[in-house]
């Protein structure tokens, strides 16, 4: 039997802005505390209390509006969090099944992006990108994302990274720059195929 792994700081936060929402009774249209006060209220980190609400955003529970703050959106009936944070929450076998996840999400990307009519100019751009400092495999694929056109694959995508990144900082396009490099040349070559095989050679994962 698995051992449960500790709980990440990212996930802590999520878990208890949900359970200040439940206790205050907050309902959508609700102004959420600073982020400030929410570092205070919950004893964390603003940098935890920034991804976390990042990441709500994203899943379209909370809006920030500019010069007014933080507002709660519909949370309670929102089964995608629930299903999310059921997985963010728990055991050993979380990081497997967000890495799967995640990897699915970016298989499609790949398949979807070598349909694009303008696809060498546009394989072109991201090899000369991944040239600038400090560009990552975020970037890498929210690039491709963007190439995709598919809005709601990317907003998937972006949710269900931020948890991996969550559980797994690592970068894997600093720790093997080849295999992104390969991959861009395999994806003009439109074989499916190959472009699966060289997605694997991204890490040992």
């Amino acid at each position: 039997m698995e051992n449960e792994r500790p709980q990440s700081k990212f996930a802590e936060v999520v878990e208890k802005i949900r359970n200040m929402i439940a206790a205050d009774g907050l309902l959508p249209g609700d102004k959420l505390p600073s982020e400030r006060e929410l570092s205070e209220r919950l004893s964390a980190a603003r940098s935890s209390v920034r991804e976390a609400l990042r990441a709500l955003e994203l899943l379209g529970l909370i809006e920030t509006k500019r010069g007014e703050g933080t507002f709660l959106r519909d949370f309670n009936n929102h089964q995608l969090v629930q299903l999310l944070s059921a997985f963010i929450l728990q055991r050993v076998q979380t990081k497997r099944d967000v890495w799967q996840t995640k990897e699915i999400i970016e298989k499609g990307c790949l398949s979807t992006v070598m349909t694009h009519p303008d696809l060498e100019a546009q394989m072109s751009t991201l090899a000369r990108k991944m040239a600038e400092p400090h560009f990552t495999e975020y970037d890498f694929f929210a690039y491709l994302m963007d190439v995709s056109g598919n809005s709601l694959l990317k907003k998937i995508w972006l949710v269900v990274s931020d948890y991996a990144a969550a559980i797994h900082q690592e970068d894997r396009l600093a720790a093997n720059k080849d295999a992104f490099v390969r991959l861009i040349h395999i994806v003009k070559t439109k074989n499916v195929k190959d472009i699966f095989e060289a997605y694997k050679q991204l890490s040992s994962r």
